[in-house]
């Protein structure tokens, strides 16, 4: 009777210590909710808690690393990450690429994010830290030839644009002046002149220049887009397809110029005359999603919508947070009668929507944290 009181009072004690440790998914959700909240320290300590509990999550280990390295604590959140490395590189080197750099470590944070490039091609906060990584590391032409290649592809991000017009600004005033001592009229100190207030999307200026490097060198390559481009952004359609319409007459393989005019065509309600254009632009460049964005918007005109499914799933496969792509993915779905995948796509489109909202106010937030943050002399330049 003695031994079995025992026993019994032993499982009890047992029992109840069991109950009282927090189990690994309790500590997790706590971690994640002061993550939400901004609150980067308590999240830190519970996802390395819940990392005690559970050597092997992932998920805590990649908590914790992110939650250590939006502190600054770099070299602390590579520790944690580290026994991930072999196949989470992905996740990773995005995180302390960015933990470098909010601590001024520029050329670490260089090797980080090139790294994170090639790993998610489509990631725009790993794009535009390397551009700015780059020009605070002193690389201003690596920072740019960065960002005009986001922005090849995604032009009209406003982020990339900003950027991209700081570290123009602080980079070429002395070129542009050396340029304008030397030749003040050569159409190239007016080109340079146009693509820097086009980065900044003053379009009225921009133009200006342009359309005197035009006078100066009317048969130069690129000048003609560069005009018809700042008249398209402006939404001037006719003189915009003029500009364009010469551009191809000196480069008939300008594949944003044949885009721009097919993509004027289908806004305008000319399905017919633009479908050629943008099929002879994805010819030349099969990963413009522009135009399969438009070629897209034609052919649901035209009531194609299975070829009109085709490319929305490019884009989708290409960035899958395209929230426009999912509505318009919806549109299609729902016109083939294919109703229940048209309720799945609006509900992704409608929570990307949502998502992004969330995530801008996010980076404002570390933004200002990161700007917050004590440097010396040396480190401050207009990139920062």
């Amino acid at each position: 009777m003695g031994l079995f009181v025992g026993g019994l009072i032993l499982l009890m004690y047992c029992t109840t210590a069991a109950l009282a440790r927090p189990f690994p998914q309790d500590a997790l959700a706590d971690a994640k909710s002061h993550e939400s909240r901004g609150e980067y320290q308590e999240a830190a300590q519970r996802y390395q808690a819940a990392l005690k509990l559970t050597p092997s999550s992932r998920e805590a280990r990649l908590g914790a690393g992110r939650t250590l390295a939006k502190l600054g604590h770099c070299e602390e959140s590579n520790n944690i990450l580290n026994p991930l490395a072999a196949s989470h590189r992905a996740d990773i080197e995005p995180i302390l690429g960015g933990c470098y750099f909010s601590t001024h470590n520029f050329d670490l944070a260089v090797t980080h994010l090139e790294l994170a490039r090639e790993l998610a091609p489509n990631n725009q906060t790993v794009w535009i830290t390397l551009g700015r990584a780059y020009a605070s590391a002193g690389h201003n032409h690596e920072a740019i030839r960065t960002l005009k290649a986001w922005l090849s592809r995604n032009p009209q991000d406003p982020d990339a644009l900003y950027w991209a017009g700081q570290i123009y600004n602080s980079m070429s005033q002395d070129v542009l002046d050396q340029m304008t001592a030397k030749n003040p009229d050569h159409y190239l100190v007016h080109e340079l002149e146009g693509d820097q207030l086009r980065l900044k999307q003053d379009y009225g200026k921009a133009l200006q220049a342009y359309q005197k490097a035009l006078i100066a060198a009317p048969s130069a390559p690129g000048l003609h887009f560069n005009v018809g481009d700042v008249y398209y952004q402006m939404l001037k359609y006719p003189e915009a397809s003029e500009e364009l319409e010469k551009e191809l007459k000196i480069n008939p393989y300008h594949a944003r110029a044949n885009f721009e005019l097919g993509d004027m065509d289908i806004k305008q309600g000319r399905v017919e005359e633009g479908m050629p254009y943008l099929e002879r632009a994805l010819k030349l460049d099969p990963d413009l999603p522009e135009a399969h964005r438009s070629l897209a918007r034609g052919l649901i005109a035209e009531k194609r919508f299975p070829d009109a499914v085709r490319e929305l799933l490019w884009l989708i496969h290409a960035d899958p947070a395209d929230h426009t792509a999912h509505a318009m993915l919806s549109s299609a779905y729902r016109q083939m009668g294919r109703l229940q995948e048209a309720q799945q796509e609006a509900a992704i489109s409608q929570k990307l929507v949502q998502d992004q909202a969330t995530g801008l106010e996010n980076l404002k937030a570390e933004e200002q944290e990161i700007n917050d943050r004590p440097s010396t002399p040396a480190e401050k330049t207009p990139a920062q």
